[in-house]
């Protein structure tokens, strides 16, 4: 016996609103606790997954009366599901298709049922398909980012936030938050806000010696000097897929840090530096001696400026490390913008 036409309708809408929202939720929470993507989309996706909701809100009770879940034809016990997932990188893919199949049918039918939620739909849609290309394209890789600012609120620097934007529009995709100072609260919400600005930026995030604030907010690693925690400890509290850095100062610790497990090193200190005036100079004489033997990608960290940022590059590192030159610029922006230019041309073959 078949269905009155609005009856059939309704069913249809309440079949493809439980699909979408069921593969939102399921990718949401796969954002959320670390499988995929940046913890900070986890946001937008329940943001997305409520729109949805609401477009389709006046018809939900209607639609729920209508619906028969014993007699559906996906029901477990007329055909169980035998699809396997290998990965969680299977589970996304198939949570984003089956929820924008749904979006693109509950769009066209709410046409008919609820003209007023078909633009909201198409436009849930089309945000979902944005959300779709971040999650899959995944982060950066070190190998790609050259450029790694350092930043900090000091005397004379602009606020945090106004430090990150900067570094951001100015291209720079690699940057390390080092607040020693701060109480423990104090530095957990300065990191979440770093990390949403990076995030949705497509920009990894690295903390200075925090672990457990990298587990907290998301973050892509963490970076620990010879005198902090040692970074196979640290390791231990890590994700698979974030970053450790370590600090090298001369030679003899290049052995003793590759054998902790570090993901990079900076090596430094290499011209005078007004952030760390204790630690000598080390040059690019012993950066020239040190990068052939180094299987890790290796930023040059000391007094590097836009000045001398080429040379370090020509001498064998594969990035630089940078705070002052970029943060006591008028225009961090601007800075920023250079010193990737000078780096890139500097580097235009290397891997």
């Amino acid at each position: 016996m078949s269905l009155p036409p609005r009856a059939a309708l309704l069913r249809l809408l309440d079949v493809n609103r439980n699909r979408c929202l069921e593969g939102l939720r399921v990718v949401e929470d796969q954002v959320r606790f670390g499988l995929c993507g940046q913890a900070s989309e986890s946001a937008s996706l329940k943001d997305l997954r409520h729109r949805v909701q609401r477009a389709l809100a006046p018809l939900a009770s209607e639609a729920l009366g209508e619906r028969d879940a014993q007699g559906d034809p996906g029901n477990p016990s007329q055909r169980p599901d035998t699809r396997g997932r290998a990965s969680a990188a299977d589970v996304l893919g198939a949570n984003l298709s089956r929820a924008k199949e749904a979006l693109r049918v509950l769009e066209e039918h709410a046409k008919v049922a609820l003209p007023a939620a078909a633009q909201p739909l198409s436009q849930a849609r089309y945000d979902l398909y944005v959300l779709e290309q971040r999650l899959l394209a995944g982060p950066p890789s070190l190998a790609e980012l050259r450029v790694y600012a350092i930043v900090g609120e000091g005397h004379g620097r602009p606020p945090l936030e106004a430090q990150l934007e900067s570094l951001l529009a100015g291209g720079v995709r690699l940057i390390q938050l080092r607040e020693k100072a701060r109480p423990d609260r104090e530095l957990l919400a300065l990191a979440e806000r770093a990390q949403a600005l990076c995030s949705a930026a497509g920009a990894l995030l690295i903390l200075n010696d925090r672990p457990d604030l990298a587990r907290l907010t998301g973050a892509a690693g963490v970076h620990v000097g010879r005198d902090d925690l040692p970074a196979d400890r640290v390791r231990s509290l890590l994700r698979s897929d974030q970053h450790l850095g370590a600090s090298v100062h001369d030679p003899s610790e290049l052995a003793a840090a590759l054998a902790e497990g570090p993901s990079y090193l900076g090596f430094g200190t290499l011209f005078a530096s007004p952030t760390k005036p204790e630690l000598g100079q080390q040059g690019l004489e012993v950066l020239r001696r040190l990068a052939p033997g180094c299987p890790l990608p290796i930023y040059g960290i000391g007094g590097v400026t836009r000045a001398n940022a080429a040379s370090v590059i020509e001498a064998g590192a594969h990035g630089v490390a940078v705070s002052t030159d970029l943060l006591a610029a008028p225009n961090i922006e601007a800075a920023a913008r250079e010193l990737v230019e000078i780096v890139a041309a500097a580097a235009p073959n290397k891997t």
